[in-house]
């Protein structure tokens, strides 16, 4: 497949054949894949691993944010970079070192390297994560990236399934390390996939003039436009949830409630089911009813759902059924949420895919980074910290969510009848 300018300005996605849309759709799933992947794959062993490492459950809700801050800083660099240069070699360069330093992570012996090592795991998944987005907005626009985008939220949704399960699996057949040799596997095989079957997205015609320098002057412009920072704000938050909720599940359903692993795995997955669920429901919907208006729906379900988790973490703290409840809420409504905020984002700028894609992921992990560990100060004997973070990032989503549509509204008054592409 080859794509021209023509091609790039028309959205060349929308005339590809089903199955290589769908091919298109599994592979730029699995990389934007790389998040849930790195965190939900290794957090029934966290325990065990933490007693392995002699490290704290602190230290330990640490690794997870450090690859959380690697993928954020990596997608800084890399989004504005794929600007300037197209989508391949940055990617391949990513994706190779992801591979080497998920098998340098089985091999950590210290709290401290292992540490060091997750943030350069993260590093190399940025490129992934990011490019996959990028990727997308090359080839879809408007509804039809909501669409996509959806799909690609649906495949997500199977690593947060498998990864735990699979997770729990590798560890106690061969021990902890054993998942991030397979992380390193993955990381191989989607090598060979993009060599062989991925496209460059991004005709030379299309790409910015000026170098990574440039880039980076279009992002300083990107994050002075007020409507695209909202729905910044909205995945940031939004995701900053979901990352708590990651970061002290392990420790609040096995050690406060006594799940085992087995039974939190399968919670997790249910969890992850919904999502899918959701997603796919907002790809079937988002012609029909708009991103706009799908957004809304689901900000505010969402907020309530997250009301609810604080609600229940107070007045009904001996039973952990009332909080699984909002739990399976807040994560499920993400389904609608995500992919629509992303799209109307990406119609609220002007600077490119690559860069606009870059702070979307920023948003996503540097607010998943400061979460984490916000929900351990208290220990593992209260799920009270996971209620306040998840009432604030659920409130604060839907805030931002109804600012941003009103400024977008403002933007597109002012711009005349050709800037109204959404509804």
């Amino acid at each position: 497949m080859h794509i021209t300018e023509e091609d790039y300005i028309a959205g060349a996605g929308t005339r590809l054949p089903r199955r290589r849309r769908l091919f298109l759709a599994l592979l730029l799933g699995l990389m934007a894949a790389f998040g849930p992947l790195c965190t939900d794959t290794y957090l029934p062993s966290l325990p065990a691993m933490a007693a392995d490492l002699s490290i704290s459950t602190a230290t330990t809700q640490l690794t997870i944010t450090a690859c959380l801050l690697g993928m954020a800083l990596g997608q800084l660099f890399v989004g504005p970079l794929s600007d300037s240069t197209g989508r391949r070699k940055p990617l391949f360069v990513a994706l190779v070192f992801f591979t080497l330093a998920s098998a340098c992570c089985a091999a950590a012996k210290t709290g401290n390297s292992f540490i060091a090592l997750r943030f350069a795991q993260g590093l190399g998944g940025a490129g992934g994560i990011v490019l996959a987005r990028a990727m997308a907005c090359d080839l879809f626009r408007g509804a039809e990236l909501t669409n996509f985008m959806s799909l690609l939220m649906v495949v997500n949704g199977v690593a947060p399934i498998t990864g735990p399960m699979l997770g729990g699996w590798l560890a106690a057949l061969a021990g902890w390390p054993a998942i991030f040799y397979f992380l390193a596997c993955f990381g191989v095989l989607l090598i060979v996939l993009s060599v062989f079957g991925l496209p460059e997205t991004l005709p030379q015609g299309m790409r910015r003039s000026g170098g990574v320098r440039a880039s980076w002057t279009a992002m300083g412009e990107l994050l002075r436009q007020k409507p695209f920072m909202c729905y910044v704000g909205v995945q940031g938050f939004t995701m900053g949830g979901f990352f708590g909720y990651v970061a002290a599940s392990p420790f609040v359903l096995q050690g406060m409630y006594g799940l085992s692993p087995k039974t939190y795995s399968i919670i997790f997955g249910c969890n992850a089911l919904s999502l899918m669920f959701f997603a796919f429901g907002t790809a079937r919907n988002a012609r029909r009813l708009g991103e706009a208006r799908l957004l809304r729906i689901g900000n505010s379900l969402r907020a309530v759902a997250c009301l609810g988790v604080l609600a229940v973490t107070v007045v009904a703290p001996a039973s952990p059924v009332p909080l699984l409840i909002g739990l399976f809420f807040m994560i499920a409504l993400q389904g609608m949420t995500l992919p629509t905020s992303f799209t109307i984002g990406i119609s609220a700028q002007n600077v490119g895919a690559g860069t606009a894609s870059g702070i979307l992921g920023v948003s996503v992990f540097i607010f998943g980074a400061l979460t984490s560990p916000l929900v351990g100060l208290a220990g593992g004997g209260t799920a009270l910290p996971l209620g306040i973070v998840c009432a604030v990032t659920g409130v604060a989503s839907a805030l931002l969510g109804y600012v941003g549509d009103r400024e977008l509204k403002k933007l597109r008054a002012a711009s005349g009848p050709e800037a109204q592409t959404h509804s």
